[in-house]
């Protein structure tokens, strides 16, 4: 299975893992280094390759003598990767054209979607018909350890708030996240925030940390918020009751966290989606599609949705 980059998409990848395991498949997975650690103690995974190179990848996956390739990524490196390795491969559908005419132009579908569907779809190809398969990943011991560092001085429930992304445009705002870390407060959460204090608010910090160490911590989470960004999906995928902010970017583009308890907040305006992952700026002096999304309105829905958590665990 090839999924390269970025993480969240990478994250998303592991409902097709996921399915092909339950089939009985054997898997080997290829993507970049940096993204490793999301399957390095995936007891699904036989084989994991880092992809640093075109001729290295694909010696290895010859090596591995797959029956079949699912191409999760069909790009132009992906196509060469696996030319001429002698097994199927088959191809997820990309809908390029369909996200960029809604970004440009407002055109096409809007209700909300999500590319794992994509990818399950593509295993029809190969005889694995799972549609209803969730992303499922599993937190390494040496980020379980790290998390612990920053856990161990918090009492339960603990509320986990990753303010960034990777474009600043999809970043609801320091001031926003810490109104909501208070409200968390009042309702007897412990708040933990992903990255550098902002001096907005009294709340503990994790600085800069790994992969493994944020997979950990968030797998320890009772409740998590953050914005459209890969943070968001692992949290779904490790079944933390998630809540995403969308902006700029739109439910509909198929970057909605897929898992057990998932909730997300989008305005509705008009202009949005105007970029397709966050590149740009805003054509207003601050973005309107995150005015209307107040902190307490994602405090309310984050509630309603860690309460059904836990109704269903008990």
């Amino acid at each position: 299975m090839i999924r390269l980059s970025s993480l969240g998409d990478v994250v998303l990848a592991s409902a097709a893992v996921r399915a092909l395991a339950d089939a009985g498949w054997r898997i080997g997975f290829i993507t970049k280094p940096e993204y490793a650690p999301i399957y390095s103690e995936d007891p699904r995974i036989e084989r994991l390759i880092e992809f640093t190179s075109l001729d290295k990848t694909r010696r290895q996956i010859k090596k591995f003598r797959p029956d079949a390739v699912v191409d999760l990524h069909n790009n132009q490196r992906s196509w060469l990767m696996t030319l001429g390795i002698g097994a199927r491969t088959v191809r997820v559908r990309k809908r390029t054209l369909a996200r960029r005419l809604c970004v440009w132009f407002g055109i096409g579908d809007r209700s909300p979607r999500s590319v794992v569907d994509d990818h399950l779809a593509a295993l029809k190809k190969i005889g694995v018909n799972a549609p209803k398969t969730l992303p499922q990943i599993f937190p390494t011991e040496k980020g379980l350890c790290e998390a612990e560092k920053f856990l161990e001085r918090l009492r339960p429930p603990i509320a986990v708030i990753h303010p960034g992304a990777r474009y600043p445009l999809k970043q609801w705002g320091d001031q926003r996240f810490a109104r909501l870390g208070n409200i968390l407060k009042e309702h007897g959460f412990e708040v933990l925030f992903i990255g550098e204090p902002t001096g907005r608010g009294d709340f503990a910090y994790t600085g800069r940390i790994s992969l493994e160490a944020l997979v950990g911590i968030i797998s320890r989470a009772a409740l998590f918020f953050g914005n459209d960004s890969g943070p968001a999906h692992i949290a779904a995928a490790l079944s933390v009751p998630t809540i995403t902010i969308f902006g700029p970017t739109h439910p509909c583009l198929g970057f909605v966290p897929r898992g057990k308890f998932v909730a997300y907040l989008h305005s509705g305006i008009e202009c949005s989606p105007c970029t397709l992952h966050g590149e740009g700026r805003c054509k207003y002096a601050s973005p309107r599609c995150f005015e209307q999304i107040t902190p307490e309105l994602v405090a309310e829905k984050g509630l309603k949705l860690y309460r059904k958590s836990v109704f269903h665990q008990n």
